[in-house]
C-alpha cells in the first residue's frame, strides 16, 4: 500500500499539476500575446495620427503666419530680399535692412534662413513653403532646414505623383502621405495645406515633412512597459498556476489515500475533505461509500455472528428432542420395554419431539424466508377488520380449551390496509397464542382492542420481568416457565419480522403478575 501512495503522489505531482500548470501559463500566454498584438496595432495607429495630427497642426500655423505676412500685398513670393526671386536660397542675406522678413513698399519677402531658423524651433521636420513660379520653374519653393542640414530640390526634379501631389494642394486639398519617402532616403510622412488670403484664393502652400519614425517613440515606450508587464504577468500566472494546481492535487491524493485504505480492508478511512465544488462531491462520496461499507461489514460481523449463535442454538434446541428420540428409539430395539402401555407411551413420545422437531424447523425456515429481502409476499388491498376478526377467531378456539375468553372491541368495521393478509393474521396469532398460553386468570380475558389504526393485545398472567423484555424478539429466547417448556422461541421474532415487512410498528408493555400488551401500529404501513 506504501508503494501505491508513493506511486500516486507522484503521478499526482507530475500528472495534473504540471499539466495545470502549464495549461494555465499557455493561455495566459496566448492570451497576452493576443492583447500585445492588439495594443500594438492600436497604439501604432494612435501614434501615427497623433503625430500627423500634430504636423497638420504645424503646418495650418505656419500656413496662417505665411497668409499673414502676405495681406499687406496679397502676393506671395519666394526670394531673397534685395531682388532675385527664386534665387539661391542658400545665398547668403548678410547686410540686408532690419530683420530680412518684411520688405514695407512691392511683393511681400521672406527671408529663407531667418525662418528656416524660426520654424526649427517648432518642429523636427522639412519644411516646404511653394509659391506660383516667378521664372522658368511652374512653382518655387524654399526649404527649411532640419537637423541643421539643407535639402535643395526644385519643382522640376519631383516625379509626377509628387508633382501632382503639391498641384492638390493648390486645388485646396489637404495632402497626407507617404509619397515623398523617396526622395529623403527615409521613411516619411508629409502632410500639406494651401495658404489663402482673405477672399479665399490660394497664393501658396506649405508642405511638412517628418520622419515617420519620431512618431513611435510613445510606442517604444509603450512595447517596453508591456513587455515588462507581460513577463510580470507571466511569473504571476506561473506562481499562481502551481499554487491553483497544488490546491486541485492535494485534496485529489487524499481522497486516493482514503481510496487505498478502503480497498485495504479499512473502512474506517476518511478523506476529511470539504469543499463545495466537484472534488467535494466526489470526497462526499468516497465518504459515503467508506461509511456504507463499514456499515455492511459490521452487519456481515452481526449476520456471521447471529449464523453461528443460529448453529449454537439450534444445535442444542435439537440436541434434546434427539436424545430423547433416539433414547426411546433404543429403548423399543433393545427390548426394554415390552409391556404394551410403556410401548404406547414411548410412541407417543416420539411423536411428540418430531411434531416439536417439525415445528421448529418450520418457524425456522419462515424466520428465513422474512428476514431474506428477496422473499416475495403475496401482496393485496384487504379490510383489517376481516384480518383481525379472522386471527380472533382463530385465538378463541385455542382460548376455549384452556377456559378463556377473548374478547374483541373496534371502533370500525372498514380499515382499507395493503399487505400479505396471511403473514398480518399469522403475526397477530402468534401474539394472541402467546396472550392465551401465559393467560393464569379465567376470569380475566385477552382483549383485543381495533381502534384509530392500532391493534393491542392485552392478557393478564405473570407478565414480562423488565430485564426480559429487551430480548424477547431475540430468536430462540423464551421463557423458562413450565408453560412455555414447548416453545420454540421463534414465534415473536417471526412476528417482529413481519411487521418489519410491512411498516408495521411493534412495542410491548407489561407489569409482573398484571397486564401485558402488544401493540400494533398500522398507520402509514403497508407494503
Amino acid at each position: 500500500m506504501k508503494d501505491k501512495k508513493q506511486r500516486t503522489r507522484r503521478a499526482g505531482r507530475y500528472g495534473i499539476a504540471r499539466r495545470l500548470t502549464v495549461l494555465f501559463t499557455s493561455c495566459l500566454l496566448l492570451f497576452a500575446l493576443i492583447l500585445g498584438l492588439a495594443f500594438t496595432a492600436l497604439l501604432y495607429r494612435y501614434s501615427r495620427q497623433s503625430y500627423v495630427d500634430n504636423l497638420k497642426h504645424t503646418a495650418s500655423s505656419i500656413s496662417e503666419m505665411v497668409a499673414a505676412i502676405g495681406r499687406r500685398r496679397g502676393s506671395f513670393v519666394i526670394g531673397e530680399p534685395g531682388g532675385n526671386p527664386g534665387g539661391d536660397p542658400g545665398r547668403s542675406d548678410e547686410g540686408n535692412a532690419g530683420d530680412g522678413m518684411i520688405r514695407p513698399e512691392g511683393d511681400i519677402w521672406i527671408n529663407t534662413r531667418s525662418l528656416a531658423r524660426f520654424i526649427s524651433g517648432l518642429t523636427n521636420s522639412t519644411v516646404w513653403l511653394v509659391a506660383p513660379g516667378t521664372g522658368e520653374e511652374k512653382y518655387d519653393m524654399m526649404f527649411m532646414m532640419r537637423n541643421e542640414d539643407y535639402v535643395d530640390t526644385r519643382f522640376s526634379q519631383l516625379n509626377a505623383e509628387q508633382a501632382g501631389l503639391i498641384e492638390s494642394v493648390f486645388e485646396k486639398r489637404d495632402l497626407n502621405t507617404q509619397a515623398f519617402s523617396k526622395l529623403f532616403g527615409e521613411n516619411t510622412v508629409t502632410v500639406g495645406t494651401p495658404v489663402m488670403d482673405d477672399s479665399g484664393k490660394v497664393m501658396g502652400a506649405v508642405l511638412i515633412h517628418a520622419p515617420l519614425k519620431e512618431a513611435f517613440g510613445p510606442l517604444r515606450h509603450g512595447l517596453v512597459i508591456m513587455a515588462v508587464s507581460l513577463v510580470a504577468a507571466l511569473v504571476i500566472g506561473f506562481v499562481a498556476a502551481l499554487l491553483m494546481s497544488r490546491k486541485f492535487t492535494k485534496p485529489l491524493l487524499k481522497i486516493n489515500d482514503t481510496a487505498l485504505q478502503i480497498s485495504e480492508g479499512d473502512y474506517s478511512a476518511r478523506t476529511e475533505v470539504k469543499q463545495g465544488d466537484e472534488i467535494g462531491v466526489l470526497a462526499q462520496t468516497i465518504d459515503e461509500m467508506g461509511t456504507k461499507l463499514e456499515t455492511a461489514e459490521n452487519e456481515s460481523r452481526k449476520l456471521q455472528e447471529l449464523r453461528q449463535d443460529f448453529i449454537a442454538n439450534i444445535s442444542h434446541e435439537l440436541r434434546t428432542p434427539v436424545t430423547v428420540m433416539r433414547g426411546s428409539l433404543e429403548a423399543l430395539c433393545d427390548g426394554v420395554v415390552t409391556e404394551p402401555e410403556l410401548v404406547e407411551q414411548y410412541h407417543t413420545e416420539l411423536l411428540k419431539e418430531s411434531k416439536y422437531m417439525q415445528r421448529m424447523v418450520n418457524d425456522l425456515l419462515d424466520l428465513s424466508r422474512l428476514q431474506n429481502p428477496d422473499f416475495s409476499m403475496n401482496i393485496t388491498d384487504f379490510n383489517l377488520f376481516d384480518c383481525v376478526s379472522d386471527a380472533v377467531r382463530g385465538a378463541r378456539g385455542m382460548a376455549d380449551n384452556k377456559g378463556i375468553s377473548v374478547d374483541f372491541i373496534f371502533d370500525t368495521g372498514d380499515l382499507p390496509f395493503r399487505g400479505d393478509y396471511d403473514r398480518v393474521r399469522q403475526m397477530l396469532l402468534i401474539v394472541l397464542d402467546n396472550a392465551v398460553k401465559f393467560s393464569e386468570r379465567p376470569n380475566y380475558p385477552v382483549r383485543v382492542l381495533l381502534k384509530e389504526g392500532r391493534v393491542s393485545v392485552t392478557n393478564v398472567g405473570k407478565g414480562i420481568g423488565p430485564d426480559e423484555l429487551p430480548y424477547i424478539f431475540e430468536r430462540f429466547y423464551r421463557s423458562r416457565s413450565e408453560i412455555n417448556k414447548n416453545g420454540t422461541g421463534l414465534g415473536l421474532p417471526i412476528a417482529r419480522q413481519i411487521a418489519l415487512r410491512h411498516g408495521i410498528g411493534i412495542s410491548v408493555t407489561s407489569e409482573p403478575d398484571a397486564e401485558t400488551t402488544f401493540v400494533f401500529d398500522f398507520n402509514g404501513g403497508g407494503a
